[in-house]
C-alpha cells in the first residue's frame, strides 16, 4: 500500500486512539454490544470483547478524539468499489454478516493525502444529518476487513464532508463549504462492532470550486486502530457530473446509492 504524499503542518503531531478506543469501544461495547449474548470475540488490539450483534456500533453523540494530524491538498483514493445492498471493496470481499472462509484474500485500500479540512477533534457520532438542512439522504455502511478478510472489531472509521448538496440544485446555485466551527458540521467518527461493522447517516455532499473546476460530491475517510491510521481515502458517487473532469477522482472508490440513498464500501487495512 503506496502511502501518500502529505505536505507538513505545525499540528502533525501523533495522534492518540487509545483514549476513544477506550471510552467508545470498550466502555461502549458494553452499551452497544454487551447485552444479551456471552460469546467472546477479538478485538483489534489483541483483547476480547462480549456483545451482541447490532448492525452498527453506537457511540455517544458528544465531542471528543484526540489531536491528529492535518494535511494538504483533496486526494485520490483507490481499492474497491461500492455498491448498495451487497458488500463492496473487491472481488474477495464479504459481506455484512460475516467474512467469507476458504483462505481468500483482501487487497488493502489504498491510502491517499487527506485534503485541508480535516479537523483533530472530531466528534463521536454516526448521524450527522442533525441540522435540518435540505439534502439528498445517504446511509452508508460496511465492514473493516484484514488483509485475510476478517472483521477488525474497535476500528476507528471517521468521515468529514463538505455542506450537502440540496435536492435539484445545480452546480453556482450554492457552493459547497467545510465547517470550521465549534459544532464540526458533518463531521463524525464512531467505532466498528464486534463484527467490523460501521454506518454513517448523513447527506450527499455538494460540490464546491477547486481552482476554476468543481470538485465532484465525495466524502473523506480515515480509518484506526488504536492509535495508528491505516487508511486515509475518498469515496465519490456514481454518475455526478464532475467525475471524469477531476484530478483525484478514482473510479474504484465509487458509491452507488439505492433508491433510499443507502450504499455499501468496505475498507481493507493491514495493521501493523
Amino acid at each position: 500500500m503506496g502511502g501518500p504524499t502529505r505536505e507538513p503542518h505545525m499540528n502533525d503531531a501523533k495522534p492518540t486512539r487509545r483514549d476513544f478506543v477506550r471510552t467508545t469501544a470498550v466502555s461502549a461495547l458494553a452499551l452497544s454490544l454487551g447485552c444479551g449474548d456471552d460469546s467472546s470475540e477479538p478485538t483489534a488490539d489483541g483483547s476480547t470483547s462480549t456483545g451482541s450483534d447490532p448492525s452498527t456500533s453506537a457511540n455517544p453523540s458528544t465531542s471528543g478524539g484526540s489531536a491528529m494530524p492535518t494535511s494538504s491538498d483533496p486526494a485520490t483514493s483507490s481499492g474497491s468499489t461500492g455498491s448498495p445492498g451487497s458488500s463492496s471493496g473487491g472481488a474477495d470481499s464479504t459481506g455484512t454478516d460475516g467474512p467469507t472462509t476458504g483462505g481468500l484474500t483482501c487487497d488493502a485500500t489504498d491510502d491517499d493525502i487527506e485534503g485541508p479540512f480535516y479537523r483533530p477533534g472530531i466528534p463521536v457520532r454516526d448521524n450527522l444529518d442533525i441540522y435540518d438542512d435540505p439534502g439528498i439522504p445517504l446511509v452508508l455502511q460496511g465492514q473493516v476487513l484484514d488483509g485475510n478478510c476478517q472483521p477488525l472489531p474497535n476500528a476507528v472509521v471517521e468521515v468529514w464532508q463538505a455542506s450537502p448538496r440540496p435536492p435539484k440544485s445545480q452546480p453556482g446555485d450554492a457552493d459547497a463549504t467545510y465547517d470550521a466551527s465549534e459544532d464540526f458540521r458533518y463531521y463524525g467518527q464512531t467505532a466498528t462492532d464486534r463484527r467490523g461493522r460501521y454506518q454513517f447517516t448523513t447527506l450527499v455532499p455538494g460540490w464546491y470550486l477547486n481552482g476554476a473546476q468543481y470538485r465532484p460530491a465525495h466524502l473523506h475517510i480515515k480509518v484506526w486502530i488504536r492509535d495508528q491510521e491505516l487508511l486515509t481515502t475518498q469515496l465519490y458517487f456514481e454518475g455526478d457530473p464532475f467525475n471524469r473532469a477531476d484530478t483525484w477522482f478514482n473510479p474504484d472508490n465509487m458509491l452507488t446509492p439505492d433508491p433510499q440513498g443507502q450504499a455499501t464500501y468496505d475498507f481493507h487495512v493491514v495493521p501493523g
